[in-house]
């Protein structure tokens, strides 16, 4: 069994983390975004593929941001930041694991986080979900941190097998 770094939304939309590790949602209001956003979150956490019998999904770690503390907060369990502070302080964890990652796994151009093996276990990858990242942008103290750490994500995090995935909303 192989594990896949792609997502089944419908039959026509297939996300492949590995060959496009970001995505930007947007649309109007009422468009279905923080939906989108969910069923990628929850496709991404899933451990059975639905793409292939043969294969097994990504099993991915899950951290979730909600700059307005709605739809995405009410998943709980799941423990989503909603202040700037909760914000930076997750983005600062997923950065430094990133750096982590590097460190140890340097070298193996092309692998992915499952290829890796670990104390007999697979490094999982990580699906980072922001939602409304603009509201979180307005704190003028947190605003370079934020900002600092989301550019080095973006820039370096896919080698890591740390997928982002920023809603910004209104600005």
């Amino acid at each position: 069994m192989k594990v896949i770094s792609k997502v089944l939304l419908t039959p026509n939309c297939v996300i492949d983390w590995k060959a496009s590790p970001h995505m930007i949602v947007s649309g109007v209001t009422g468009s279905t975004k923080t939906n989108t956003l969910e069923d990628i979150l929850l496709s991404s956490m899933s451990a059975k593929s639905r793409l292939d019998s043969q294969q097994i999904g990504m099993s991915a770690k899950p951290y979730l941001i909600d700059g307005k503390g709605a739809d995405l907060a009410s998943l709980k369990s799941l423990h989503p930041a909603v202040t700037p502070n909760q914000a930076a302080r997750v983005l600062r964890i997923i950065t430094q694991n990133m750096h982590k990652r590097y460190d140890r796994f340097s070298g193996d151009f092309g692998k992915v986080a499952s290829d890796y093996i670990e104390n007999g276990k697979s490094v999982r990858n990580i699906v980072l979900i922001i939602d409304e990242l603009a509201v979180l942008l307005n704190d003028p103290k947190l605003r370079s941190e934020i900002l600092r750490y989301l550019f080095d994500l973006l820039v370096a995090a896919r080698q890591a097998s740390i997928y982002v995935s920023p809603r910004w909303g209104k600005q």
